[in-house]
C-alpha cells in the first residue's frame, strides 16, 4: 500500500520536512525506559515481585503499536512564542513565508483542552495526502507526546478523494513562552480502511473467562499477545 505526500510545488517539497514513520520519532520517555523495572530501579531480566511481573509498558504491544502507527509531521522551523497571557499571544519566525495563521473566530467555539488557549491557529502545511481507494487518514496529535506546546485538533479525512492541501489546526498552551524548535512533532497521520460497522453486545457464560485466561495469558510469563494475537504493522 502506498500513501503519498504531495507538496503543492517544488519549493514546498524542498522546505517542508517530509513525514517520517512514527517508529523513527518516538517520545523520549518511551525510548529511555527499560524493559524491566524492579524495586524502584532498572532491571535486566524478568522477575516476579510483590507487584507481579516486573515488565514495563515497553512490553505492552498495543501501546507500542499506537506510538509507532503511521507518520509524523514535524515543524519546519523555529517558532518564537511570546506575550502569551490572557489568551493573547504572538508567534514569530524568520522569513516572510507563512508558517502559522490565526483561524477564524468561529473556531473559538470549540472547547480547548485544559490549559490551552481557545484561539485556534493553523500550521501551514502545503501538502496533499493521497491514499488508495477506500482508505482514509486520522490526523491527530502525536501519540505519547504529552508536553508539546501545540496540540493538534484531530480530524478524519477521506484522502482517497479529490482533496486539496489543507492546513493543520492546533491549540497553543497558555503557559508556554519560548521557542518551539524545528523538528518538533506536531501531527500524526494514521491511514485506515473505511468499512461499515455495527455494534453487537454479548457476555461470556460462567467459567468461560477463567478458562480463556488460564489457557491464554496465565499460561505464559510474557509475550503471549505478541506470539498469538498480534499482527505486525509496517510503515516506511
Amino acid at each position: 500500500m502506498i500513501i503519498e505526500f504531495i507538496a503543492r510545488d517544488e519549493y514546498w517539497f524542498k522546505i517542508q520536512p517530509h513525514p517520517v514513520a512514527a517508529s523513527q520519532l518516538l517520545p523520549e520517555w518511551f525510548s529511555n525506559a527499560p524493559l524491566y523495572y524492579s524495586f524502584g530501579k532498572k532491571d535486566n531480566k524478568l522477575m516476579m515481585t510483590d507487584e507481579g511481573k516486573n515488565m514495563t509498558f515497553k512490553k505492552c504491544i498495543p501501546l507500542v503499536d499506537g506510538l509507532r502507527s503511521g507518520y509524523i509531521v514535524t515543524c519546519r522551523k523555529d517558532l518564537v512564542v511570546q506575550h502569551n497571557q490572557d489568551g493573547i499571544f504572538d508567534i514569530q519566525w524568520n522569513s516572510d513565508d507563512s508558517v502559522i495563521q490565526v483561524h477564524n473566530s468561529a473556531s473559538n467555539l470549540m472547547e480547548p483542552p485544559v490549559g490551552f488557549n481557545s484561539q485556534v491557529i493553523n500550521y501551514i502545511w502545503n501538502v496533499i495526502t493521497k491514499t488508495p481507494k477506500g482508505y482514509s487518514c486520522l490526523f491527530t496529535h502525536p501519540l505519547g507526546f504529552h508536553d508539546l506546546p501545540l496540540r493538534m485538533i484531530p480530524a478524519v479525512v477521506d484522502t482517497d478523494k479529490e482533496v486539496l492541501n489543507f492546513h493543520l489546526p492546533m491549540w497553543l498552551r497558555k503557559d508556554f513562552e519560548g521557542i518551539i524548535k524545528k523538528g518538533t512533532p506536531i501531527c500524526q497521520i494514521i491511514p485506515f480502511k473505511r468499512e461499515t460497522w455495527k455494534a453487537k453486545n454479548s457476555f461470556l457464560h460462567p467459567g468461560q473467562y477463567e478458562v480463556l485466561a488460564e489457557n491464554g495469558f496465565n499460561a505464559t510469563m510474557q509475550n503471549h499477545y505478541k506470539n498469538t494475537s498480534w499482527t505486525r504493522k509496517r510503515y516506511k
